[in-house]
């Protein structure tokens, strides 16, 4: 839980959020992208970034404050 319940900054929760919309519509700046792959809600795949399980958890989290993983992770 304590890697779901990283706080995130506005701007980089909703960069988070664009990545679960497949093609961003606007352009994820890269200090988001880094800190997202860098706490593992995000990977680099083909040069572009993609939401990992752990990028989907942390949006369920921030909106039910409840962890999808029964187990710290």
């Amino acid at each position: 839980m304590a890697v779901i319940a990283t706080a995130l900054q506005p701007g980089e929760l909703e960069s988070l959020r664009q990545l679960t919309r497949g093609a961003a519509k606007k352009r994820i700046p890269v200090d988001h992208v880094e800190k997202l792959v860098g706490f593992g809600f995000a990977r680099i795949r083909a040069g572009t970034p993609i939401i990992t399980t752990r990028g989907h958890a942390k949006l369920a989290f921030e909106i039910t404050r409840s962890s999808w993983f029964a187990t710290p992770v």
